[in-house]
């Protein structure tokens, strides 16, 4: 106990990570062009039948994406896809699943231990979220997101949820500069496929005055995060088939 009281104080006096101007510009056109949805080209999964085919059946598909541009100074950028189809269920019904950011700390509990909507104006979202890692010290931090909702089609939709301030909690700077999801929804073959895109922007591991513990939560987190987010939309959408 005496081990992780004296490693819990250390964490607390070294000194965060800062987000540099170009650091932070990298990451701007890295996501720029997944901004720019496709209507012509909505779903990874229609370019990928075999990823299709196992979603269909259930089974969850999480792959990293692969991007020209995914290189930013002094910063690791990640990119983190999960796939999922949700049958016998609406459009409607998913998206107010997505939506419900007051819900998240139950939803996705694994990653997320608070969550709050502190704003809604039509169809755009402020919401703050609390994020946790449990291992030998827990990491807490507190986010702050901006989302967007947008029905392209009947049964089509996306939402763009950018982070907009994330902090360790107790803190005024953090290593985990940005935390953005993109939701691409299709009500298609008796139910809706799901597509969540993590993209993060972090220290790059090895650079963190915090040691091995922080260099293996910015690896690790996003993957996870998109992993526990997944999971947490099938359990409130059991398999009926």
């Amino acid at each position: 106990m005496r081990r992780v009281a004296i490693l819990a104080l250390t964490l607390r006096l070294l000194p965060a990570a800062d987000l540099k101007p170009e650091t932070a510009a990298a990451f701007d056109r890295y996501v720029k062009p997944i901004e720019a949805v496709d209507e012509h080209d909505f779903l990874w999964l229609d370019r990928h039948p075999k990823e299709k085919s196992t979603v269909w059946l259930y089974q969850s598909v999480i792959t990293p994406r692969k991007r020209d541009n995914a290189t930013a100074p002094d910063g690791l950028i990640q990119d983190w896809l999960g796939t999922t189809f949700l049958s016998d269920v609406k459009l409607e019904k998913v998206r107010d699943v997505v939506l419900d950011f007051a819900n998240y700390k139950v939803r996705f509990k694994q990653q997320i231990s608070e969550s709050k909507l502190e704003k809604r104006d039509g169809d755009h979202f402020d919401a703050s979220l609390r994020l946790h890692k449990r291992q030998v010290q827990n990491v807490v931090l507190d986010a702050n997101f901006s989302a967007q909702y947008t029905l392209l089609e009947p049964k089509r939709a996306i939402v763009i949820c950018r982070s907009t301030r994330i902090v360790p909690q107790g803190e005024e700077r953090g290593y985990l500069w940005r935390l953005n999801l993109y939701w691409r929804l299709e009500e298609a073959d008796n139910g809706v496929y799901i597509e969540v895109e993590v993209v993060s922007l972090s220290s790059q591991p090895g650079m963190l005055d915090r040691g091995r513990l922080l260099n293996g939560f910015v690896q690790k987190f996003p993957h996870e995060f998109t992993e526990g987010i997944i999971e947490g939309l099938q359990q409130a959408f059991p398999y009926r088939r």
